[in-house]
C-alpha cells in the first residue's frame, strides 16, 4: 500500500488551492460600474439617490457620484430617490470599468419657467431668440426652447435652487443671468439689448448704437465731417479727414457722395483721437479685446498681435453683404462692418470690397497706432499697428 506523507499532503492541498482560485478569477473576472447620476437633460447632480444593481445597493454622493465594485456580469439596475421618477434598466458588466450616468426625472424638485423676451430699446417682442438653462460647467444642458412668434418661451423640467438662464440671438449670447427658483412655475420676462438711435447734435447725423456685452458700440462708421482733404495730403501730427474717392476740400459737395453717406469719413490717428460726439470716445486696444473676448475669442489670443482666427470673430463682425470674392460674414455680432477700405500709406483709397480697418485710440510707437482690419473671404480679425498717417473707420464706444 502506498502513502503520502503529511508534508507532502500540505504542499499538495495548498497548491490546489491557488489553481482553483486562479482558474476562478479566470473564469470569473470582476468589474466595477460608475457614474453620475444627473437631473434629466442636464449635468446637474443628484446626490442621495438610491442605486440597486440586483442585491449591491449605493448612494450616489452629493456630486452625484456612485460606484460599485467586484461584480461582473448581467444585472438588473434600478436609481431611486423620493421626489423622483424611479430609473430602470438592464447592463452587462465586463471586465474593467463600465460608465452609466443615469437621469432621473422629478416633479417634486423642478419647475416650469416661461414668460416672454422684450426688446430693450422699443420693449417689442422677439421671435427666434434661443433661451437655454446651463450646467453647472457653463455648457448649454438640453433644456432649451426658442421664442415663439409672439417672443414667448417655455422651459420645462427646470432644477430648483441656483440656476443661470442664457438667451442667444443668432448664436450670441445677448442675456445671462443667475436666479434662485424655489417655485414649481415661475414667470420671467427677459430683456435683451436692441439697436437704438442717437443724434450727433454737431451736424445732426443718426446713428444706431447696441449694447453688447458690457459695452456700447455704435452700428455705422463714424461720418462727422469737420474738413476734408484729397488722399494726396497727409499728417501725422495735423487733423486730416478724408471721405473714400473724394479728391477736392468742399464739405458739402464730399457730403453728396455716396461713399459718404455709406460708408461714413476716413480719419488719421490724430483725428479720430478726439471725433466721436459727447458722451461717446475712441475705444482703446483693451475695448477692443473685451469685445472680442465676448464674441468667443480667448482672453490670450487677444493679446496676439496679426490675424487672429480663434471664434471666428471676423465673421461675426462683418457686414452679411458688399464683401469681394464670398467674403461676407454672418453679422451675428450686429457691428455691420463693411469693406470700406481706406486711405493708406500710399496716399491714395484703396481695399474697397476687400477691407475694413478701425483705429483704437492705443498707440504702439511714435509713428504708430494700434488698430482692428478685417479681410474678405477670411474669419480672422488682424491686430495691427498702421501708420498714424493712414485714413481709417472709426466706430465710437458710449462712456
Amino acid at each position: 500500500m502506498f502513502g503520502i506523507s503529511d508534508k507532502k499532503m500540505r504542499v499538495f492541498l495548498v497548491l490546489a488551492a491557488i489553481s482553483m482560485l486562479w482558474s476562478c478569477g479566470k473564469d470569473h473576472p470582476t468589474a466595477e460600474l460608475s457614474g453620475n447620476v444627473y437631473f434629466s437633460a442636464t449635468e446637474i447632480p443628484v446626490g442621495g439617490a438610491l442605486i440597486k444593481l440586483d442585491q449591491r445597493t449605493v448612494t450616489s454622493n452629493i456630486q452625484g457620484k456612485y460606484r460599485i465594485e467586484g461584480i461582473a456580469g448581467k444585472y438588473h439596475l434600478v436609481a431611486q430617490k423620493e421626489g423622483f421618477h424611479s430609473y430602470y434598466t438592464d447592463i452587462v458588466i465586463s471586465e474593467g470599468v463600465t460608465n452609466l450616468d443615469i437621469d432621473l426625472t422629478s416633479i417634486d424638485y423642478t419647475c416650469t419657467l416661461l414668460g416672454y423676451v422684450r426688446g430693450s430699446y422699443t420693449g417689442s417682442l422677439q421671435p427666434g431668440i434661443v433661451v437655454v438653462l446651463l450646467n453647472p460647467d457653463g455648457r448649454d444642458s438640453k433644456i432649451i426652447t426658442e421664442t415663439t412668434e409672439e417672443g414667448f418661451f417655455r422651459l420645462f423640467n427646470v432644477p430648483l435652487g441656483e440656476r443661470t438662464i442664457v438667451a442667444r440671438s443668432e448664436g450670441v449670447i445677448v442675456f445671462q443671468e443667475t436666479y434662485f427658483f424655489e417655485n414649481s412655475e415661475i414667470m420671467l420676462d427677459i430683456i435683451i439689448p436692441e439697436p437704438f438711435e442717437f443724434v450727433d447734435e454737431r451736424d445732426g447725423n443718426v446713428y444706431h448704437a447696441l449694447k453688447i456685452g458690457t459695452q456700447t458700440w455704435m452700428l455705422e462708421n463714424l461720418a462727422w465731417l469737420p474738413s476734408v482733404s484729397g488722399p494726396s495730403s497727409g499728417s501725422y501730427l495735423i487733423p486730416y479727414y478724408y471721405v473714400y474717392a473724394y479728391e477736392g476740400i468742399d464739405v458739402d459737395e464730399a457730403k453728396l457722395s455716396g461713399h459718404y453717406r455709406d460708408f461714413g469719413v476716413f480719419y488719421n490717428w490724430v483725428a479720430a483721437r478726439n471725433c466721436c460726439p459727447e458722451g461717446w470716445h475712441l475705444p482703446d486696444d483693451d475695448e477692443w479685446k473685451t469685445l472680442e473676448r465676448f464674441l468667443g475669442m480667448t482672453s490670450y489670443d487677444t493679446y496676439r498681435d496679426g490675424a487672429r482666427w480663434e471664434g471666428e470673430i471676423g465673421i461675426k463682425i462683418k457686414s452679411k453683404y458688399g464683401w469681394n470674392n464670398d467674403g461676407n460674414g454672418d453679422n451675428s455680432s450686429k457691428m455691420n462692418v463693411l469693406p470700406v477700405g481706406g486711405r493708406f500709406d500710399q496716399g491714395g483709397f484703396d481695399t474697397l470690397g476687400d477691407r475694413a480697418a478701425l483705429w483704437t485710440s492705443t498707440e504702439s510707437s511714435s509713428v504708430f497706432a494700434w488698430g482692428r482690419s478685417f479681410g474678405g473671404n477670411v474669419s480672422w480679425v488682424d491686430r495691427d499697428r498702421f501708420d498714424r498717417s493712414n485714413g481709417l473707420s472709426v466706430r465710437c464706444i458710449m462712456d
